[in-house]
């Protein structure tokens, strides 16, 4: 039974702005500032571009096909298929985040109003989530539009009473660079993680009406259209108060030197709170595409991936990621312990997706001669070794933060995952179709 169609630019927009614009923002501008002082509006600028740069190979295959796996689909075609199978793997455990960001929500409300409990209310909101995607993408499309809306208004709020308080001298006291380029591209390598998330979104192409023609476009609109926002943001926070009062401190410091008391309240809640459950909202839309196809294809039971009838959603696999975002709620992990398994798993992909994007003129030649998004063989290269650049640094970056014992742990899962796709290709029953479609 084929899933719904119904997802048009506006909701894949809302999915993709709701999966950027995350608690990070909240927590990461803070830290840039610590580290570039008033030029980390540039470097939001410069993530931008790196995060561009890691999206170079979705842009071009999903503007050539549709994947009805997402990602699982594009290397599954475009690479080896004992790497697809691994990559499922990898796939279940980068969303233990839906977790992190129950419990981020949790502690947020928590600290707002007395009496609650962080587990409870983290399990209630994941919950309620779990329901609405259930019921059908489009009721969950139709909660997403409105939350975004809200989430944005929020974060223009900051930016449209932030403006005229800036000092004047904005851009001509020195020094902008208080810590030289170094500081500025260090910033940037940090905020790539505040910048990406709207790669989630190709998951979604099996429930787009124009994936070729809508997901490109909502990739690199969504990316930039935030960041630009992140950039006046940055500007607002650094132009304000002295840099010792912001830098690395939470940005609640300079909105309750900008915004009237009720807007203050708003842009809390309307803003980090929102975040996080469109967040969530997104992600629960999107995770079940790969593992569905890989049921079909043979991965794992095929009862798994049963649509149902009436909402035509995978209720199984829905219920399936639920208890992975449960467990760590259930079991107390914490979320810096969740977080380093989810971004080294999300960067061991971004390296799998670059490396396989040079076969797409192979396997695809006809379609790929009628994609809006073809370039010669000479540019694809280019833009295979960007991306291909972009994902070293991204994972270069996020093994220096981790602990040891995290490193280990991490390590023992891509183990794990490359053995299942080694195991299960060679003795199980792994029969792979063609997931992907011409438009």
């Amino acid at each position: 039974m084929e899933l719904k169609r119904v997802l048009g630019r506006k909701e894949l927009m809302s999915a993709a702005l709701g999966q950027i614009i995350g608690a990070g923002i909240f927590s990461l501008l803070p830290a840039a500032i610590g580290i570039a002082g008033k030029a980390a509006s540039l470097s939001f600028l410069i993530a931008a571009c790196i995060t561009l740069f890691g999206l170079v190979p979705r842009i071009f295959v999903n503007g050539t096909i549709r994947t009805n796996g997402g990602n699982y689909t594009h290397l599954a075609f475009l690479g080896e298929r004992r790497l697809a199978g691994s990559f499922l793997i990898i796939h279940v455990l980068t969303n233990l985040s839906l977790s992190m960001y129950a419990l981020s929500f949790a502690q947020y409300l928590v600290a707002s109003v007395e009496g609650l409990n962080v587990k409870m209310v983290a399990f209630s909101v994941l919950t309620i989530m779990v329901i609405l995607n259930l019921i059908g993408v489009k009721s969950a499309a139709k909660v997403q539009n409105i939350l975004v809306i809200l989430l944005v208004i929020a974060l223009i709020i900051f930016c449209i009473f932030g403006v005229p308080k800036v000092n004047v001298n904005y851009f001509l006291e020195k020094p902008f660079m208080s810590h030289g380029l170094a500081g500025v591209l260090n910033a940037a390598a940090l905020l790539t993680f505040a910048t990406g998330g709207a790669a989630t979104i190709t998951n979604y192409s099996a429930e787009a009406k124009n994936p070729t023609k809508d997901l490109p476009v909502v990739l690199i609109v969504s990316t930039v259209g935030v960041a630009l926002i992140y950039g006046v943001m940055a500007v607002v926070t650094t132009g304000i108060l002295p840099l010792d009062m912001v830098a690395n401190q939470p940005l609640t410091v300079i909105a309750a030197e900008i915004l009237p008391r009720p807007l203050y309240v708003f842009f809390i809640v309307g803003g980090a709170m929102l975040a996080l459950i469109t967040t969530l909202n997104s992600q629960l839309g999107a995770c079940t595409k790969p593992i569905l196809q890989g049921c079909k294809d043979g991965w794992f039971p095929k009862k798994w991936g049963e649509v149902n009838e009436k909402y035509r959603t995978p209720h199984y696999l829905i219920l399936f990621f639920y208890v992975i975002g449960l467990l760590p709620i259930v079991f107390g992990i914490s979320i810096t312990g969740i977080s380093s398994t989810v971004v080294f798993g999300s960067r061991i992909i971004e390296i799998c997706i670059a490396l396989t994007l040079l076969r797409l003129p192979k396997v695809v030649p006809n379609e790929w001669k009628k994609s809006r998004f073809y370039v010669s063989d000479g540019k694809l290269r280019l833009g295979t070794a960007l991306s291909f650049a972009s994902a070293l640094l991204a994972t270069y970056l996020t093994v220096r933060t981790m602990t040891y014992e995290g490193a280990i742990f991490n390590l023992l899962v891509l183990f794990l995952a490359i053995g299942f796709g080694y195991f299960a290709d060679r003795y199980g029953s792994v029969n792979m179709e063609i997931s992907y479609e011409a438009q």
